[in-house]
């Protein structure tokens, strides 16, 4: 879908997107089920078709922190809530085709506690959804395992 950047960036911050909320458990991301990004993938096309943006929020509701996936219909690897900060890639009357970019969002992910992919250039094929969830996988064992650290820091601290 084609965009004028102004326009997208009004949209974003006006809040005027369509918003998708799914739950999946930490097994369902482990074994890789892909029920949770098919989903996704229908209600963005459905979203594109009718012109609008999109954003799919993916919650992990049984993970032991917080942890979020987002897939969005951007004009560049920026989320929806740094949308401002498109103007310094585009002038404000370009225009340009949307992408499917995830992002995740965990205070354990890395120092800055945010990845974002460009995961397609339209909507995502089979093989972009299985890569999807690879990332997605991947992100979530790395704060698993970054989660545990900190665990295992503060227990030595309290001794």
């Amino acid at each position: 879908m084609k965009i004028k950047i102004a326009d997208f960036i009004e949209k974003v911050q006006a809040e005027e997107f369509n918003q998708t909320t799914l739950e999946i458990s930490k097994d369902d991301l482990l074994q890789e089920d892909l029920w949770s990004l098919k989903k996704a993938n229908e209600q963005i096309e459905k979203d594109v078709a009718d012109n609008k943006l999109s954003q799919i929020v993916i919650h992990v509701a049984d993970a032991d922190f917080e942890i979020n996936y987002y897939l969005e219909t951007g004009v560049i690897n920026l989320p929806f809530a740094d949308a401002k900060k498109v103007t310094h890639f585009f002038d404000d009357d370009a225009e340009a085709e949307t992408k499917i970019y995830l992002s995740t969002a965990c205070d354990y992910l890395n120092a800055s506690k945010f990845h974002i992919d460009l995961i397609s250039e339209n909507s995502l094929k089979n093989d972009e959804i299985k890569q999807t969830m690879d990332i997605m996988k991947g992100n979530y064992e790395t704060s698993v395992e970054n989660f545990s650290n900190k665990e295992e820091e503060v227990e030595k601290e309290d001794k």
